[in-house]
């Protein structure tokens, strides 16, 4: 169930990438500054927070009670989707009955359980701080509002974002580009003029696709990015 990924070259700066739910645009090298940016757009879960693992263990977990094959690097690149999104693709693509409420519930309870094992990555929490106050910073989320509220009411960060999009206040979610546009909106900035942090495929594409700029997070670093 790995993500498959070919390169179709023909763009001078930078290749695009086919990724098995839709292709995005990878920039060659280059070093970013944040310098003419309106809006600093973020995602939570592996770009600001390292909460990934315990996403993973959770479907980990869930795999194990319905009986259904993880593939670690595929559902860590589907991060950005609601859950109940993931168990509908788990089911076509794995060809097996299930019933993605009560898929959703099993995983929801596993990782609610262990929110507090939450931390925020160092170098992103230094860029925040650095910037609240000068740039307008929003969070575009797949996670319900409910749990994404309670890591950035944990973790502290909550008092540095005023605007807060989840999966709860849009009808497509990434990597649909609704959850960044919302953001922009309410940030009050043009989407052309903001900055997606990201730490997956989808939420990449997500940005392209609501004509924002992007830059990726691995590892809980900012790449090619001068701040």
């Amino acid at each position: 169930m790995g993500a498959s990924v070919s390169r179709h070259l023909g763009h001078g700066d930078g290749v695009w990438l086919w990724l098995e739910w839709g292709p995005i645009f990878r920039h060659r090298s280059r070093t970013m500054t944040l310098s003419g940016f309106q809006g600093l757009v973020f995602d939570l879960d592996g770009t600001l927070v390292d909460s990934m693992p315990l996403h993973l263990a959770a479907w980990a977990h869930t795999a194990r009670e319905f009986g259904f094959h993880f593939d670690a690097d595929w559902f860590y690149e589907l991060g950005g989707m609601p859950s109940r999104k993931i168990a509908l693709l788990v089911a076509e693509q794995q060809q097996i009955v299930l019933d993605p409420l009560v898929v959703t519930r099993c995983k929801t309870d596993h990782y609610v359980a262990n929110l507090h094992k939450v931390t925020v990555f160092p170098a992103m929490l230094e860029l925040v701080q650095r910037h609240h106050g000068l740039i307008p910073m929003g969070i575009g989320t797949g996670s319900p509002r409910i749990n994404a509220e309670a890591v950035l009411r944990n973790t502290g960060l909550d008092r540095y974002f005023p605007v807060v999009v989840t999966a709860d206040d849009v009808d497509l979610h990434k990597p649909h580009p609704d959850t960044f546009l919302l953001v922009a909106r309410r940030l009050g900035v043009e989407p052309a003029t903001c900055l997606v942090f990201e730490d997956t495929g989808i939420g990449v594409q997500a940005g392209q696709a609501a004509g924002m700029q992007t830059c990726m997070v691995r590892d809980g670093r900012p790449v090619d990015l001068q701040y």
